[in-house]
């Protein structure tokens, strides 16, 4: 291939040496990296724990009958893996305008639809199944005065 200019030598180097899009900016802000964490999410706003068999759920979100539910942790890592690698469009940030914006993509990872919950709202029998996707939910927490964005929520979807 001939260029018969700089400018497109140029073009045609970028269009080679991108790097591929990601979900930023965030899936690099420490506060969203912080609450994919299960162990730091709820102290952070989030309800994560809502959705993990074995978790302590939220005491404000109950694990119910008919939810669906992350199979363990390592389903849970599996799916924050997906996203975290995933190129697509911006998930949080001041550009979408909003307080919580959603996305949900084609992961399949071992999940579970609770069966059962004991009166501490712990979903303690469920039916397997794999998810063909997962909604992740980012949204605007914390105080007032030092709102942040975090992982507010994510599940998995037959």
């Amino acid at each position: 291939m001939i260029f018969r200019s700089i400018p497109g030598l140029f073009a045609a180097l970028m269009a080679f040496t991108a790097a591929p899009a990601r979900s930023d900016p965030c899936l690099d802000m420490p506060s969203v990296l912080r609450s994919a964490d299960p162990a730091f999410n709820m102290a952070q706003g989030g309800r994560l724990t809502r959705h993990i068999f074995g978790a302590p759920p939220p005491p404000n979100a109950t694990q119910d009958v008919g939810q669906p539910l992350f199979a363990d942790l390592w389903a849970w890592h599996a799916a924050w893996s997906a996203v975290s690698g995933y190129p697509g469009e911006l998930l949080c940030g001041d550009e979408l305008g909003g307080t919580q914006f959603g996305k949900t993509l084609n992961v399949k990872v071992p999940a579970l639809w609770c069966e059962k919950a004991d009166d501490k709202g712990r979903c303690i029998d469920a039916t397997p199944f794999t998810s063909a996707t997962v909604t992740y939910v980012f949204e605007w927490s914390g105080p007032p005065d030092a709102p942040a964005w975090i992982l507010g929520v994510a599940y998995p979807k037959p």
